[in-house]
Order: structure tokens, then C-alpha cells, then sequence
């Protein structure tokens, strides 16, 4: 699982959600933590790769940031397979939620974002699909494919 940077142009919204499912991921990673998981991490690497660490001290950091909670909202619409009509309506409930919240007035934010490049090529993928072969129509770019694809998986978790 090779992961790659990318600094992309996010509009205030996208941050927004972004910075909400990473609160929440936060919260349920907290609680596993107290519930042992880095304990079992560290005995689980500890004995599957033994004569390699063998008088090795294993130190596991879990963090949560924005890059990980795009991949968690990419991987949630591939296992979705949401249809061109279901993609339309999410697209349709993202511009009121926009105009709702009134983020226009905000400025964007440009992360440098730590993506595993199969995340980032299937995003790349969805900007053709969006594209949808309409003449003189032209590629979305990769900052409202994030957008929409954070907004589909941040609005599931408000359902």
C-alpha cells in the first residue's frame, strides 16, 4: 500500500466535513485504544515478523487526519456503487447543504494530503465518470470530486 502527497485547492465546506469526520474518527479510535488495540498491534507485528524485530522496540502511532478520512469516505462510496442518479442526488443535497451553511463566504484551505495512490486513482477515475462523455463539458476537478465524495459519507453519518 504505497501512499503518495498531494496538495489540492479544498473548498472551506470540504475542510469543514473533513474536520468533523476526523473528530469523530478520533472518538472511536480513542476507545479502541482504551480497549486494548495497540496492545494487540504490537503483539500481532511482534509475532508475525519476530526474527525481523527480533531486539527491536515497537513504537505504533495511529493518527487520524485528512488524508485517512478521505480514504475512508472514497472506500465507503466504491462499496456503495452508487448509481449516476444516486451520485446526481448527493451532488443536489451538497449544494443546499452549501448554500444552507452559507460557506461562500470563507476562503479554501489547500492541505497536503497523504493519499494511498489507489484512493487517488480511483478519484481520478470518478472526475471521467462525472465527466460522462458530454461534449464541450469539461473534467471536474479533483477538489469537487474529494468535496463530493467527503459530503456523501459526512451526510450518511448525520442520517
Amino acid at each position: 500500500m504505497s501512499k503518495i502527497y498531494k496538495t489540492v485547492r479544498l473548498a472551506y465546506s470540504a475542510k469543514v466535513w473533513i474536520d468533523h469526520l476526523i473528530v469523530c474518527r478520533e472518538r472511536e479510535l480513542k476507545e479502541e485504544i482504551k480497549n486494548g488495540l495497540l496492545d494487540k498491534l504490537e503483539t500481532d507485528i511482534q509475532n508475525n515478523y519476530s526474527e525481523i524485530l527480533d531486539g527491536i522496540s515497537i513504537n505504533v502511532i495511529l493518527k487520524v487526519s485528512a488524508g485517512s478520512v478521505i480514504e475512508q469516505a472514497y472506500r465507503f462510496c466504491k462499496t456503495r456503487n452508487f448509481t449516476d442518479d444516486e451520485w446526481e442526488e448527493i451532488q443536489t443535497r451538497m449544494d443546499k447543504t452549501v448554500v444552507k451553511e452559507n460557506f461562500q463566504n470563507e476562503n479554501t484551505v489547500t492541505p497536503r494530503i497523504f493519499l494511498e495512490r489507489n484512493v487517488l486513482e480511483g478519484l481520478e477515475e470518478l472526475r471521467y465518470k462525472f465527466k460522462r462523455n458530454e461534449p464541450g463539458k469539461r473534467l471536474p476537478k479533483l477538489s469537487y470530486i474529494i468535496k463530493l465524495v467527503v459530503f456523501a459519507f459526512y451526510s450518511q453519518l448525520e442520517d
